[in-house]
C-alpha cells in the first residue's frame, strides 16, 4: 500500500485527510429557467461565468468591481470604429529561381 502524499496549509500546518472536494463531486447543477423564473426576479442578480457567455455571443462591457453590462451590437450595423488595415503585395515566384 503506498502512503499518501503529506500536504500542509498555509500556515504551516499539516493538512487534515479528506479535507477540500472529494472526486466527482461538482459545485454546478443545471436547473431550466422555467424552473428558477418562479423563484428570482427580472432585476436578480446571477452569478455566471464569463467564458459561458462568451460562448453564447453575448458581448460584455467591463465595469468596476467585476460588475458587467450586456454590449448591445447588430451584426447589420457597420462597426463605427475605424479598422487598422495591413498594406501588402502579392508576388509570382517561379519555382525555378528559388534555389
Amino acid at each position: 500500500m503506498t502512503k499518501k502524499k503529506v500536504t500542509y496549509n498555509k500556515d504551516g500546518s499539516i493538512r487534515k485527510s479528506g479535507s477540500g472536494r472529494k472526486k466527482g463531486s461538482n459545485s454546478f447543477v443545471r436547473i431550466a429557467y422555467l424552473d428558477l423564473k418562479d423563484y428570482i426576479s427580472e432585476k436578480t442578480p446571477i452569478s455566471v461565468s464569463r467564458v459561458w457567455l462568451e460562448n453564447l455571443g453575448i458581448n460584455l462591457e467591463g465595469e468596476r468591481d467585476n460588475k458587467f453590462k450586456v454590449k448591445q451590437s447588430s451584426e447589420s450595423e457597420p462597426s463605427s470604429e475605424v479598422e487598422n488595415k495591413i498594406q501588402f503585395s502579392l508576388r509570382n515566384f517561379n519555382v525555378n529561381d528559388i534555389e
